[in-house]
């Protein structure tokens, strides 16, 4: 076999294209010619395909969000069945509303649990294995939760209603964490907009959730739709299992000369908690969870009024889960032109102003009408989108800010605390929620979320305008030191 020639270097190559063609041109014929330009045309085809190969290759890079998009939409559609459909089957076991009021609270307080346990376990594991027993978990939740319709009614009811929120809580929480801890450590810079994506998503599941549930139990009965989407959720565990990416970045342990240090590092991100625009960020998300607890064993009943059927229940919760599609659009654009504080307050207001139409309040003089509810659910939804994207994106901003390295510890970290901030609101809210109606009903015992609400917006407020204001000081003081600069220069 013969030897090929050398790779030519660029000393070899005249410097000047035209001179190149020149010499082509006066040794060769025009035949020659005609095969010079052919190997050219090939050579450039050829330069060509590493682009393109490129291109494919970074677009194969994010392939591993394609399950993880595939498992959050069913995730959240599956999740948005317990609200509207549990408190009907539950009132037929004979539960008061505070009683099963005490089940969504439960469910929060094991979610709790699995945040705080889940940092440990990604670090002792892999964020991999934590998403797929989470994964795994949720569905043997669903199947649990509509095996309850075969259940006894009373005490047999609420007992195993229990063990089933309580398994539920705890793994659909390991599932969450592990996914936003990798999803925004792989892309921190966009954190926002990765936010804003995956609960686009969540939206868009919870809406579907909501009318396939009405619809499905209209089909048959209460278990169908827990097992059907349970199953849907499995359907990409064969896809993450073959590629092993989503979510496999383990947190890598500090090395053995770097353990004192780690361990001050350590403490240093605990001291967020102490933070005051941490926390402002921390209870305004909160207040996302703390309506949706409010909710959960409240807003039902109340609409019994109005006599709707299953599917018609479920296209008024698809409302408020397209209006947080909407509002988690809307977030993502506010959070990537750097007006993510704007849009928490304005979230905060919307949340606020649709808990004053949704009874009404006791002093509007105007009787229930479903056309407020409608509108209610609408800018609820919108503002709780602000609320939680909005706040969860000033977080990671806030703690690159105070100088904390972007990796996976810190995210993990700082959605571990959202997540706990979270389950907190949703765990107090629900039996403090039935015991308010039950005494007071629904119009006098809502005004209690509205106080809050409304107690809250002008600290957003301020909080907007207080970073605006140092957003503006830090662009002065650049521009200044820039032209000191200049004029040192001149």
């Amino acid at each position: 076999m013969g030897t090929s020639a050398p790779a030519r270097t660029s000393a070899d190559i005249s410097p000047s294209e035209g001179d190149r063609d020149r010499k082509i041109g006066e040794r060769l014929s025009p035949s020659e010619e005609d095969a010079a330009t052919g190997l050219e045309d090939f050579t450039r085809r050829g330069e060509d395909r590493p682009r393109n190969t490129s291109l494919l290759s970074r677009l194969s890079q994010y392939i591993w969000l394609v399950p993880l998009i595939h498992t959050h939409f069913w995730v959240s559609a599956a999740f948005s069945l317990m609200q509207p459909y549990y408190p009907r089957l539950a009132a037929k076991a004979g539960l008061e509303a505070w009683k099963y009021g005490f089940v969504f609270s439960t469910f929060k307080l094991t979610m709790l649990l699995g945040s705080i346990s889940t940092e440990r376990l990604m670090v002792l594991s892999t964020p991999l294995k934590c998403y797929l027993c989470g994964q795994v978990g949720f569905f043997l939740y669903n199947v649990m939760f509509g095996s309850l319709y075969w259940s006894p009614g009373g005490t047999v009811f609420l007992a195993l209603s229990l063990v089933a929120v309580i398994f539920g809580g705890f793994v659909q929480t390991v599932y969450l964490v592990s996914a936003y801890s990798v999803v925004t450590s792989e892309l921190h810079q966009s954190s926002g907009v990765i936010i804003a994506i995956m609960e686009f998503m969540f939206g868009c599941g919870n809406m579907a959730g909501s009318v396939l549930g009405g619809a499905l139990i209209d089909l048959w009965e209460y278990p169908l739709p827990f097992f059907v989407l349970g199953t849907i959720i499995i359907l990409s565990i064969p896809w993450i299992i073959k590629h092993k990416k989503v979510p496999n970045k383990q947190p890598e342990a500090p090395p053995e000369g770097a353990l004192m240090q780690a361990q001050g590092s350590e403490k240093k991100l605990y001291r967020l908690l102490w933070d005051p625009l941490f926390m402002v960020n921390m209870v305004t998300l909160m207040l996302s969870w703390v309506i949706m607890g409010f909710n959960e064993p409240t807003l039902e009943p109340y609409l019994r009024q109005f006599n709707l059927s299953s599917t018609r229940l479920g296209v008024l919760y698809m409302v408020q889960f397209a209006s947080y599609t909407v509002g988690a659009a809307f977030a993502g654009l506010f959070c990537y032109v750097k007006m993510a504080a704007f849009f928490a307050f304005a979230g905060q207001l919307m949340t606020a102003f649709a808990y004053l139409i949704l009874g009404p309040a006791p002093f509007v003089q105007q009787d229930p009408q479903l056309w407020m509810v409608y509108v209610s659910q609408t800018f609820t939804g919108v503002g709780m989108a602000a609320q939680f994207i909005c706040s969860f994106s000033l977080a990671l901003s806030h703690t690159a800010k105070r100088g904390y390295p972007d990796d996976i510890r810190t995210t993990g970290f700082v959605s571990t605390v959202v997540v706990t901030f979270l389950v907190i609101g949703a765990i107090t809210t629900p039996p403090i929620a039935g015991l308010l109606v039950e005494k007071f009903s629904y119009r006098p015992g809502s005004m209690f979320l509205f106080g809050i609400l409304l107690f809250w917006t002008p600290i957003t407020l301020l909080h907007w305008i207080y970073l605006m204001y140092t957003q503006r000081t830090r662009s002065a003081n650049v521009a200044s030191q820039d032209r000191s600069i200049f004029s040192r220069k001149s």
